[in-house]
């Protein structure tokens, strides 16, 4: 099994506060404001916080993110973000076809950044890939030790300092910090249990972090989010690790690399060309991507599977990372937004809006894009909304809610597979190059 390597970074707190700036003067705030500024509101985290959606950042996407439609909420104008231009960076994922479901990338150009000079940091600091050992130490991703390309540094950070650095330069007022999930999601995409770091190592990281955040802009009040239950996404729980015999109707596991799958395992997206081909599958079982190609007997490679156990490890160490930053908002008076209770109640009940019950199925959903990790506008949407209900309760605010009907635009991830095919599972096209580019850290070994 391949695993992340360790991240156990030695960090300076004098080196941290260095990088901040001088205490803000406080102002009287109208009533709906409460006890926050929303003067310079600047967003921390990963792709969550960058918008990506259908893997890929661009523009008319980006506008729909959390950070963006929180800023608009506040009466921020002027919210500055990475624009990139159509078809995205990486080039966004798109329906080739319905029946059967078809995802690829396949035929789109790659767009390129339009604000790259801007003199000033981003108000939007989100970088896709990133780690919470990033936020306040750079080093960690142009020296590479994760394998990770610099790409998206070198769009949004711009070798300009630290991200902890250019929010300080910016004198913000509020900021939203959202990391952890990429720890979790690196191992878990290919395959892996195996998290690092630890919960107890990525506590002192983030109370070294926040320490940090608070001395370089003491003035603030931040907004953070905890970290969701990754396994009940899409990218997760599309593929069943049960099918049928074409004969009898009888239950068939999947094929793993350790023999039959349990109905607690999980067969990742990144399976989705093999499981065409009718690998996975054995003889005489049903191949719910393609029953023309039958089943052919041959196991999935470890790095399609999350077994049941892995996944507890995952979710053991979710539980630790939101018990870390449960705690340091209590302590520090932050607002604490409950993404994992969020896809929660996603997974399980769905998410009413206008009479319409959303889900994280794949596509039919409503809530994920076509990448199966990475919400729609429409999620998106939920998380602002989450977000703000958070700083209402915390800061006696009353920032008004986000219009979902605005918020839902008309992207290719509300459409809809149609006929009796369309309850196929999907095939995304090259996929295993795809989430290796969207989760870089995935599967590198220790040292």
């Amino acid at each position: 099994m391949r695993i992340r390597a360790r991240i156990v970074p030695a960090m300076a707190l004098a080196a941290l506060a260095a990088a901040g700036c001088g205490k803000i003067a406080a102002i009287s705030q109208p009533a709906a404001r409460g006890a926050a500024d929303f003067r310079t509101y600047v967003a921390l985290g990963t792709s969550i916080t960058a918008g990506f959606v259908s893997g890929g950042l661009v523009v008319h996407l980006q506008q729909h993110g959390f950070p963006d439609l929180f800023a608009r909420q506040v009466g921020m104008a002027d919210f500055t973000l990475p624009s990139i231009s159509t078809d995205g960076i990486p080039p966004l994922l798109r329906i080739a076809s319905l029946s059967p479901l078809v995802v690829s990338s396949a035929g789109r150009t790659l767009g390129s950044p339009t604000n790259l000079l801007q003199a000033a940091p981003y108000d939007n600091l989100g970088v896709p890939e990133a780690l919470l050992v990033d936020a306040a130490d750079s080093s960690f991703y142009y020296s590479n030790p994760f394998g990770r390309p610099s790409t998206m540094f070198d769009l949004i950070v711009r070798h300009r300092g630290t991200l902890l650095a250019q929010a300080a330069s910016l004198s913000p007022t509020f900021v939203t910090f959202e990391y952890g999930a990429n720890e979790v999601l690196g191992p878990a995409t290919s395959g892996s249990g195996s998290v690092t770091p630890s919960p107890a190592e990525f506590a002192g990281l983030l109370h070294l972090t926040l320490d940090g955040l608070q001395a370089a802009a003491p003035a603030a009040k931040v907004a953070i989010f905890n970290v969701p239950d990754v396994t009940s996404i899409p990218f997760f729980t599309t593929f069943p690790p049960l099918t049928v015999s074409v004969t009898t109707g009888a239950p068939v596991p999947l094929l793993g690399t350790g023999g039959a799958l349990s109905s607690g395992d999980y067969v990742l997206l990144t399976a989705a060309e093999s499981l065409a081909v009718g690998t996975g599958f054995a003889a005489g079982a049903y191949n719910y991507v393609n029953p023309v190609a039958g089943g052919n007997g041959r196991p999935l490679d470890d790095d399609q599977v999350l077994t049941a156990s892995e996944a507890a490890s995952v979710q053991s160490a979710v539980e630790g990372y939101n018990a870390a930053i449960a705690g340091e908002a209590a302590a520090r008076g932050f607002a604490l937004a409950d993404f994992h209770g969020l896809l929660a109640r996603a997974s399980s009940t769905g998410l009413r809006f206008q009479g319409t019950t959303y889900t994280s199925a794949y596509v039919i959903g409503g809530l994920f894009s076509l990448d199966g990790v990475h919400p729609t506008d429409l999620g998106y949407g939920f998380i602002a909304n989450l977000l703000i209900d958070a700083v209402n309760a915390t800061f006696h605010a009353r920032i008004p809610p986000v219009d979902l009907s605005a918020a839902a635009t008309l992207t290719s991830s509300r459409m809809r597979p149609v006929g009796a095919e369309g309850r196929l599972g999907p095939v995304i096209q090259d996929a295993r190059r795809i989430y290796s580019e969207m989760f870089p850290m995935r599967g590198t070994p220790i040292p």
